[in-house]
């Protein structure tokens, strides 16, 4: 996770098309070429072949006048639509609260997808576990290059990262290297791809046997993905200001993932919410408890 060139030249233009336009500021789309470069020898010319890739992209809702305390968030796998983060990450309700909202698009995704991509977010995963490591650290860098770009070229008094399933893994991950971040809440978060992939149905039963055919285990597949997984490294900002909110009856990133989590971010705050990875019940109340941690953190003023 190497920190990016600073004052990287940012493209921003406003928004054409999005679904919320707010009536007291506006709403641009930002991209800039990314200056990542793989680390792992044998994959860095198929992925850098991916020329859309190399476009990082993301869309601000920001106010009138001076820049606010702005809240990165973070999509999750093939959902990096606009109108699905207005409301899965509830993105005007965040801007409600006084504060600039950005929306980062992942590498492999919506238009850093290849175009003979079957589905959004295809090459995340399609080009094997050095691949999936490589994905992750490209998707850290390019947000802190937009980091750099709201407290440095913007003025940004502050700023936060929030993110939900991939998204969540991702936001971790930029607690663990950031530690110009005001705070991080992973939502549903996934800690272990690899537990991830025999959890699910059938697809862990396929990765079993694949399993069996080579010859590895799944420590080995932990291992490989060992540099993509939040539980490597200690968290760079105190637990005070980290907060996990989780499902109880989440059957894609089991509650098990929340609850690695909460231990190795030495339990810091953690609300459940009654639902699971894709519906969240009582949304309403979990909005209130992260207004209430940005709060505390100093984020939000009273």
């Amino acid at each position: 996770f190497k920190a990016p060139p600073r004052r990287i030249p940012i493209d921003i233009r406003r928004a054409r098309k999005t679904p919320f336009s707010p009536r007291d500021g506006v709403c641009e789309d930002m991209q800039f070429e990314s200056a990542f470069v793989a680390a792992c020898p044998s994959v860095r010319e198929p992925y850098h072949s991916n020329k859309r890739n190399r476009i990082a992209h993301a869309r601000i809702w920001r106010h009138d006048g001076p820049a606010r305390p702005t809240v990165i968030a973070i999509h999750g796998f093939g959902a990096e639509q606009t109108w699905l983060n207005e409301f899965m990450l509830s993105l005007p309700q965040l801007y409600r609260l006084g504060v600039d909202v950005m929306l980062v698009t992942l590498p492999f995704h919506g238009p850093r997808q290849s175009r003979l991509s079957p589905f959004s977010g295809h090459g995340f995963f399609a080009g094997g576990l050095s691949v999936v490591n490589e994905a992750f650290a490209q998707g850290v860098q390019d947000t802190r290059v937009f980091i750099d770009h709201l407290l440095l070229d913007r003025g940004a008094p502050a700023v936060g990262v929030t993110g939900i399933s991939l998204g969540g893994l991702t936001t971790s991950l930029l607690a663990s290297v950031e530690d110009r971040l005001s705070f991080a809440i992973p939502n549903v978060p996934v800690v272990s791809l690899a537990d991830l992939l025999l959890e699910w149905r059938p697809l862990g039963e396929v990765v079993r046997v694949m399993m069996r055919a080579t010859g590895m285990t799944i420590h080995d597949i932990r291992h490989a993905l060992a540099a993509s997984s939040p539980l490597t490294y200690p968290p760079r900002i105190d637990k005070e200001r980290l907060m996990i909110v989780a499902g109880v009856g989440d059957r894609i990133a089991s509650p098990k993932h929340s609850r690695l989590l909460w231990e190795h971010w030495q339990r810091c705050r953690l609300h459940w919410f009654p639902g699971g990875h894709l519906v969240h019940l009582d949304r309403g109340e979990y909005l209130q408890e992260m207004a209430r941690f940005m709060r505390d953190v100093g984020f939000l003023s009273t």
